[in-house]
């Protein structure tokens, strides 16, 4: 079973706090909705795990291998994420970025990436340019590349945004079959499509963590499930103000 911990994690820019993650712990076969406000630090969190932003203090850990410069390219291969899409890639093809991808991780490259686009439902040519793509293509191609090494850990920043309602259950369906052994952690503002396909949430509010339940928790306490469970935070955080 692979386990994500992180441990006494901060993160100061300009001498402001944006993180203060006391502990933290992922196991596999768990799906975990990471929710709050905008400018909670959720992505700042997810890009300190990916190795993208470096941590102030603290560490993090996948199993017995913590986060350093010296295990960076090991550590990282055992990640798949999807951020917020970059027009950098626009200019690409399917295939150049599948081969950028592959050699990046050190990959033997397959003879058709067919295969590799079946995998997130499409049916597109390899030479077809990223930037004629619709929104939701992309998602899906963006995923397709970030499952495609393996990974053991998943983290999909928006993963919804831009699918249109097949393209959104073709998503929740394969985050449920890659969920079986690995470890998935998902932010959306789609609070909907989170309470289907989550087993815990976890709410971020300025940099920490606040709260953890199962969802099976958050539907039996609250009627309108995770909505419910966030107002109810927002709510008792505001009263404190």
């Amino acid at each position: 079973m692979t386990q994500l911990k992180i441990n006494h994690i901060t993160k100061s820019i300009n001498d402001r706090n944006i993180l203060c993650i006391d502990n933290l712990n992922f196991e596999s076969n768990g799906i975990y909705g990471l929710v709050g406000p905008n400018g909670a630090g959720k992505t700042t969190l997810l890009k300190c795990v990916c190795g993208l932003l470096v941590p102030s203090t603290g560490e993090i850990s996948i199993d017995d291998l913590l986060l350093s410069q010296s295990t960076r390219n090991v550590f990282l291969k055992k990640i798949g994420s999807v951020f917020a899409q970059s027009d950098s890639i626009f200019d690409l093809s399917i295939r150049e970025l599948l081969e950028e991808h592959y050699y990046f991780f050190g990959l033997n490259a397959p003879k058709q990436w067919a295969m590799v686009l079946e995998n997130v439902g499409l049916d597109v040519s390899e030479k077809q340019m990223i930037g004629s793509m619709s929104l939701g293509m992309r998602q899906r191609l963006l995923l397709a590349v970030a499952i495609s090494h393996a990974p053991e850990i998943l983290i999909l920043d928006e993963p919804f945004n831009g699918l249109d309602p097949d393209g959104v259950v073709l998503t929740k369906d394969l985050i449920k079959q890659l969920s079986q052994d690995k470890i998935v952690i998902i932010t959306s503002h789609s609070f909907a499509d989170l309470n289907d396909v989550i087993t815990d949430a976890v709410v971020m509010s300025k940099g920490q963590t606040s709260y953890r339940k199962t969802i099976a928790e958050i539907n039996a306490e609250f009627t309108d499930g995770l909505m419910g469970f966030y107002h109810s935070f927002i709510n008792s955080t505001a009263s404190l103000n």
